[in-house]
């Protein structure tokens, strides 16, 4: 058997992978036997074919390896190139695994934070203040869920404060944790994308500036079961997002916190919400429609219950109302 020399090993070194050994063989004018013995002892070993692969005790655990680091937070694009499979022969691998696919979305978050969200059926008090405080700011309204990016997120102006109490909250109910971006002067933006969130909030309203509501069987639900302890701090997302407390120049005694909307319905919600809450309020429709809150008796339910998020409106209202019980005393 004659010599390699140092072109045909360098030949055969460029090539291997991308031709077969008989046509190597061919190209070297060797025997397949000569080409197939020196790839083996200098080169590399070749895959066992598509269809033989999958035989046998060594296919089982090909097929469980690749199904655990699925599960570990490998992509599916990574799989088909290190493992150089089939698109449908992974799918068909994940199945037979019992392991639930993720779309891209999904994928994306695995890959930030190593898990998936935590997805929870009851409405607990952080859900509720992300929900209320997307009724007032969100950045997306539902009917763009056509667009299949499942963008979930608040646009809190200049806001920075109100952003991160959002972002806290949102955190806390999801095990997730959304970007803070400036998108320009006195725009503060926080946003995630998540198929799995984006459905379960969803479940409960319905968002956009003109239409956003809370379903009926939540309102149902808020204004009867949910704890005064728990729908009030939901409420205060509501208020942090588009409510306001002004305070007398004047008289430091006196000041009122208000809310405004161009959505009746949606506003109408809120001042039920309120009653169920005790809090005594007015609703006007003459020029928008706004919520105003402003007997001394009344602030003060408003501060127990409901309060604000936001430090700067919170320490508002407190001196407003400590002014007043001095004034009083």
């Amino acid at each position: 058997m004659r010599a390699w020399t140092a072109v045909e090993i360098s030949t055969l070194r460029k090539i291997w992978h991308q031709k077969t050994d008989r046509e190597i063989a061919s190209l070297l004018d060797r025997s397949l036997y000569s080409v197939r013995s020196f790839r083996v002892r200098n080169v590399t070993l070749r895959q066992a074919s598509h269809r033989n692969r999958w035989k046998g005790a060594g296919g089982r655990s090909l097929s469980r390896l690749i199904a655990t680091e699925y599960k570990h937070g490998s992509s599916q694009t990574d799989l088909v190139h290190r493992y150089a499979i089939e698109w449908r022969k992974l799918k068909e691998i994940l199945v037979s695994h019992k392991v639930k696919i993720r779309d891209k979305s999904q994928q994306i978050l695995v890959q930030r934070y190593g898990k998936l969200p935590r997805i929870r059926s009851r409405l607990s008090a952080s859900k509720l203040y992300v929900i209320f405080a997307m009724l007032g700011d969100n950045l997306r309204p539902t009917d763009q869920s056509k667009w299949r990016t499942h963008i979930i997120g608040i646009a809190a102006g200049p806001d920075r404060d109100f952003a991160r109490q959002w972002i806290q909250s949102f955190e806390r109910e999801y095990k997730v944790r959304p970007r803070l971006l400036n998108k320009g002067k006195n725009n503060v933006q926080t946003y995630i994308s998540s198929v799995d969130i984006w459905r379960d909030l969803h479940r409960y309203a319905v968002f956009g500036s003109r239409k956003w509501r809370l379903k009926p069987g939540v309102m149902r639900f808020l204004m009867k079961r949910v704890p005064l302890r728990v729908l009030g701090y939901g409420v205060r997302g509501f208020f942090d997002a588009e409510g306001s407390f002004f305070r007398h120049p004047n008289r430091k005694a006196s000041g009122r916190v208000t809310a405004s909307s161009v959505n009746y319905h949606g506003l109408k919600q809120i001042s039920r919400l309120l009653a169920r809450l005790g809090i005594r309020h007015s609703f006007y429709r003459k020029y928008r429609n706004t919520i105003a809150i402003h007997a001394q008796d009344s602030l003060e339910s408003y501060l127990e219950r409901v309060g604000f998020g936001i430090r700067r409106k919170m320490e508002g209202l407190e001196m407003t109302i400590e002014a007043a019980k001095r004034q009083s005393a």
